[in-house]
C-alpha cells in the first residue's frame, strides 16, 4: 500500500486589498505633476472659433483654469497620507500638526467660484442625470452617431473638444498615463461645457482626491496649485521645502495646438493626422457591463465581438487597434515636443548664464587692471619715500 502524500493546504486567494501597499508607501510613490494653467486670451485671439474662453466663462471656472501657484510636494504627500473624507462635510487632514478642514465653501471662497447645486462625480460608471443621454453626448463631442455610449480616444473628438479634454485631463480631473483616453466622466464634462450645464467643481475636486487617496496603486496626486492656496489660507509655512514651479511649457495656450498636431491651413484649423476616416467612422471600444477602466490603468485590449452581434472581421479589429495606436503616437509626439521645448529653454538659459559669466570675467579683468595700476602707484610711492624727503624751502624774509 502506497504511503499517502501529505495534504496540501489551500492558500487563500489574495485580494486587491491584501496586495495593496501600505498607504504611506503608496503615497510616497505617487508622482506629483507641477500643474498647468490656461492662457485663455491666447485662444480667444488666435483661435476664436474654438470659443475656449466662452466655455469656461459659462461654467464659472475662469479663475480655476488660470490659477498659477507653486507646488510643494512634501507637504502635499503629508496631506494625502492623513486625508479623511466625508461626503457631507468634506476633507480633514493633519499637516504640520495643524488640523485642516477643506469644505466646498472654502474651495469656493479661495478660488472665487460660484456655488452650484449640480454635484456629480463618477470615476468608473456613466453619470446618471435626468436629461443626460450619453449616446447623444458622444455625438456632440465627436460629430459621429453611435448606437450606444462608447469609450473614445481624444483623436476622435472635434478640435475644440480635444483642447477642452486636454484642459480637463490636467486641471479639472488631473491624472497621469494615457491622456488620449476619453472616459465616461470626460464625455459628461465635455457635454456639460457644450450645453452650458454648470457643475460644482468643489464636489468634483473633493471626490477626486478621495479616489486617489483610497486607490490600490500609486496615482498622480492632483490639485497641487489649489492645495498651495489652501495651505496659505491655513497659514502653513514652507520652510526649506522643495518647490515645483510651472514653466512656460506648462501653460496651455495656442502653442499647445501645434504640439497636439492641430494646425491652421487656408484660414481653418485642421488635424494634421486623422484618427479615423469618414467611411469607417470613429474607432470605439464599447464598455463591458457598463464599467469603465480607471483613468490610470493600462490601455484596454480591443474587446471580442459580442454573441448577439455579427462577428467583426479581422480587418475591423486591426482598424480599431490602428486608431488607438494612432492616438498613443499623437500623445507621445506631444510629450516629445514638450520635452524639446524644455530642452530649448535649458539651452537658452545656459546661453544666458554663459553670457553672464563672460560679463563677470570681463569685470574681473577690469578690476585686475585697476589693481595692477594701484600696485604700480604704490611701488612708485615706495621708491620716492626711499630716497628721503627733500629739504624744506628757506623761510621767506
Amino acid at each position: 500500500m502506497s504511503a499517502k502524500r501529505p495534504r496540501r493546504e489551500r492558500l487563500p486567494s489574495p485580494s486587491s486589498d491584501d496586495d495593496a501597499p501600505p498607504l504611506e508607501q503608496r503615497i510616497d510613490k505617487c508622482p506629483i505633476p507641477v500643474g498647468k494653467n490656461v492662457d485663455l486670451a491666447s485662444f480667444t485671439f488666435e483661435a476664436p472659433s474654438f470659443h475656449i474662453e466662452d466655455y469656461f466663462v459659462a461654467m464659472g471656472w475662469v479663475s480655476l483654469v488660470t490659477l498659477d501657484e507653486k507646488v510643494y510636494p512634501n507637504i502635499m504627500k503629508e496631506f494625502y497620507k492623513d486625508l479623511i473624507f466625508s461626503s457631507g462635510s468634506g476633507i480633514t487632514c493633519l499637516v504640520q500638526n495643524k488640523r485642516l478642514k477643506i469644505t466646498r465653501d472654502l474651495i469656493h471662497s479661495i478660488l472665487h467660484l460660484e456655488d452650484c447645486d449640480l454635484r456629480i462625480y463618477s470615476s468608473k460608471t456613466i453619470p446618471h442625470l435626468e436629461g443626460y443621454n450619453p449616446t447623444e453626448a458622444c455625438f456632440g463631442v465627436t460629430g459621429k452617431h453611435f448606437e450606444e455610449a462608447r469609450r473614445l480616444s481624444s483623436n476622435q473628438l472635434t478640435l475644440p473638444c480635444r483642447v477642452l479634454h486636454n484642459i480637463i485631463s490636467h486641471i479639472i480631473v488631473p491624472r497621469k498615463g494615457h491622456l488620449d483616453e476619453v472616459n465616461h466622466f470626460d464625455v459628461f464634462l465635455l457635454d456639460s461645457m457644450l450645453v452650458g450645464r454648470k457643475l460644482d467643481f468643489s464636489y468634483i475636486m473633493l471626490h477626486r482626491m478621495n479616489t486617489v487617496h483610497r486607490g490600490h496603486r500609486p496615482m498622480a496626486l492632483p490639485y497641487g496649485m489649489i492645495l498651495t492656496k489652501i495651505f496659505q489660507h491655513h497659514q502653513i509655512s514652507f520652510p526649506d521645502e522643495v518647490v515645483f514651479s510651472a514653466k512656460p511649457t506648462d501653460t496651455i495656450d495656442i502653442r499647445t495646438l501645434k504640439r497636439m498636431k492641430i494646425i491652421k491651413q487656408n484660414g481653418q484649423w485642421v488635424a494634421q493626422s486623422k484618427g479615423f476616416d469618414d467611411d469607417s467612422g470613429p474607432s470605439t471600444l464599447p464598455f463591458e457591463g457598463g464599467e469603465e477602466m480607471d483613468e490610470d490603468a493600462s490601455p484596454p485590449s480591443p474587446p471580442r465581438p459580442r454573441s448577439h452581434r455579427p462577428s467583426s472581421s479581422a480587418s475591423g479589429v486591426n482598424e480599431d487597434q490602428f486608431n488607438l495606436l494612432s492616438g498613443r503616437i499623437d500623445s507621445l509626439t506631444s510629450t516629445v515636443d514638450g520635452m524639446q521645448l524644455a530642452v530649448n529653454d535649458l539651452h537658452n538659459t545656459a546661453t544666458s548664464i554663459q553670457a553672464t559669466v563672460d560679463g563677470i570675467q570681463a569685470t574681473v579683468g577690469g578690476l585686475q587692471s585697476s589693481v595692477d595700476g594701484i600696485t604700480s602707484m604704490l611701488h612708485a610711492l615706495h621708491s620716492y619715500l626711499g630716497t628721503g624727503f627733500p629739504p624744506p624751502p628757506p623761510p621767506e624774509i
